[in-house]
């Protein structure tokens, strides 16, 4: 994909970033299948996502676009591969997702309280973006849509927090 940096660079970067930013949020989105890309890049890739431990992260299937440079190109990745390729970078990052959330059990976390469900509230915590990370399931505490709250973190799952007072 012409990518003009290197797996060294891009650990260096991150090591600094989570060095001097406390409490930083990296999050990155990836295409597997690209054209050429054979077993050992994305074992490589693979490798790299379970070291780099991405905060969040998105995992997309290359699909071919007439008009780009890469539509001819030789290759071309069978959908079935590229979707086993997905899965894979998936469970790797959901293991790394809960292991993340379950540090922060008995822990407060600011909400950005979203609105209420069938047991309490909905929000999102500073490191979780609408609609594509998970929420905070809050019990136990009032509030309206639009206030931040401070909670105690009782339980983590995948990708969600669950918490009180």
């Amino acid at each position: 994909m012409n990518r003009q940096y290197t797996r060294a660079g891009v650990e260096k970067l991150i090591e600094k970033l989570r060095g001097e930013l406390d409490g930083v949020t990296l999050r990155t989105s990836l295409i597997v299948g690209f054209p050429g890309e054979k077993a050992k890049d994305f074992e490589e890739l693979l490798s790299f996502v379970e070291s780099a431990r991405f905060d969040r992260l998105g995992v997309f299937m290359y699909s071919r676009e007439e008009g780009t440079p890469a539509y001819s190109m030789k290759g071309q990745v069978p959908r079935k591969t590229k979707a086993g390729r997905m899965d894979a970078l998936m469970a790797a990052q959901r293991e790394i997702s809960l292991e993340s959330n379950r540090a922060l059990i008995g822990k407060p976390v600011k909400v950005l309280v979203e609105g209420r469900v069938e047991y309490g509230l909905k929000g999102r915590a500073q490191s979780q973006a609408p609609d594509v990370d998970g929420a905070v399931y809050v019990k136990g505490m009032d509030a309206e849509a639009g206030d931040i709250i401070e909670v105690l973190v009782s339980d983590a799952g995948d990708y969600d927090l669950y918490a009180g007072r």
